[in-house]
């Protein structure tokens, strides 16, 4: 199925609703942000990395990038806004895209090896600043893709499960839970996170 056609359906589906007195506010507000992502034709794709403070997810986008464009720092909270990472030959055609995110802080490389991905990282979840998780929720909507980033210490945290991995994950087609630091966990112990981790 393709786009427009999913997007005749959801039409279809809030004037069914709208027939039967049923509140279709939520669905009228996916339909315009839908609206308004169409208008940004590419083939780059927006990839956010969405997790608690410490848990990595700068120090994440820092080692895909082989460098520092997001600072990581034991100081928490870290990232006040989101930050970008994209190919610098897709950077024009993106421009109007990254905009309509909100994302100011934007760093190029020349690398094909994420293909044309822009990578996000974000604010964190449960940071003591609330408009970092406002912001948070506010951009959760428009990407097409998350990696929710979970380490060993915060992994079972109830912030990341009841408000973000239950409430947004059957909203988002495509995501994938990180475990980072995996490696500082004694040997056997991460299959048992993971597993774990399975069962929430």
């Amino acid at each position: 199925m393709n786009l427009a056609r999913c997007l005749e359906g959801l039409d279809e589906a809030i004037a069914a609703a709208d027939s039967l007195g049923i509140d279709t506010t939520a669905a009228k507000t996916v339909r315009a942000l839908a609206n308004e992502r169409v208008r940004f034709p590419s083939d780059v794709y927006v990839l956010a990395l969405v997790g608690g403070t410490g848990v990595g997810k700068s120090s994440l986008l820092n080692a895909l990038a082989g460098a520092n464009v997001s600072a990581a720092s034991a100081r928490r909270p870290t990232t006040s806004e989101a930050v970008a990472w994209l190919p610098a030959e897709k950077r024009a055609e993106v421009a109007e895209l990254i905009a309509w995110l909100g994302v100011t802080q934007v760093h190029e490389h020349a690398t094909d090896r994420l293909g044309p991905v822009a990578v996000l990282d974000l604010p964190d979840t449960d940071s003591i600043a609330a408009d970092h998780r406002a912001r948070v929720d506010a951009l959760l909507p428009r990407v097409d893709a998350v990696a929710w980033v979970v380490d060993p210490q915060k992994y079972s945290d109830d912030v990341a499960h009841t408000d973000y991995l239950r409430t947004w994950g059957p909203r988002i087609a495509r995501q994938i839970v990180v475990l980072n630091r995996a490696d500082l966990l004694p040997a056997g112990d991460a299959g048992r996170v993971r597993e774990d981790l399975r069962s929430r």
